[in-house]
């Protein structure tokens, strides 16, 4: 999987959109993604991660919807493009709060789309018939978990790959 663009608003601290462009960054091939604690390192992860599973491991899945929720904002959105195996796809996550309630926010609604003949047609947003990675496996071999990355690297060559496995 190759991430081509990320545009976020209305979560955590991100309130205003925000559109980070992969295609210079992926050029050499590899990055990442550094900045001070509390920059948004991780919701950028979260936001990847959502958009494509519907879950995210920080929070559990009652009050998910509210907890991601800019407490300035009334709605959500993410888009994550990337292609994988020459395909481009556009997987894009949703929601909003109740404007009578403040407190009362929807649930995450989740589409996907395929880049076919010149549009984005409509596809099942089970990332996994895609990618063929589950959640699972997913945020074990892509997205390291916060805090491991150092054991990763300590690791002998066979137990990097026990790890990845």
């Amino acid at each position: 999987m190759l991430p081509i663009s990320l545009k976020i608003s209305g979560i955590y601290s991100y309130q205003e959109e925000q559109v980070i462009d992969f295609t210079a960054l992926t050029s050499a091939g590899l990055f990442g993604i550094f900045g001070a604690v509390g920059s948004g390192k991780s919701t950028i992860l979260e936001a990847i991660t959502l958009s494509l599973y519907g879950q995210i491991e920080r929070l559990n899945t009652k009050g998910r919807s509210y907890n991601l929720l800019n407490l300035k904002s009334n709605k959500a959105y993410i888009e994550f493009e990337f292609r994988y195996e020459e395909v481009q796809y556009k997987f894009v996550a949703t929601w909003r709060r109740n404007s009578k309630n403040f407190l009362d926010v929807n649930t995450i609604d989740r589409k996907a789309y395929k880049f076919s003949n010149e549009t984005w047609e409509p596809i099942s947003n089970d990332a996994q018939l895609i990618l063929g990675l589950s959640y699972d496996h997913f945020k074990r071999t892509i997205i390291i978990p916060q805090g491991k990355f150092k054991e990763f690297l300590e690791l002998g060559a066979q137990e990097r790959t026990t790890m990845v496995k």
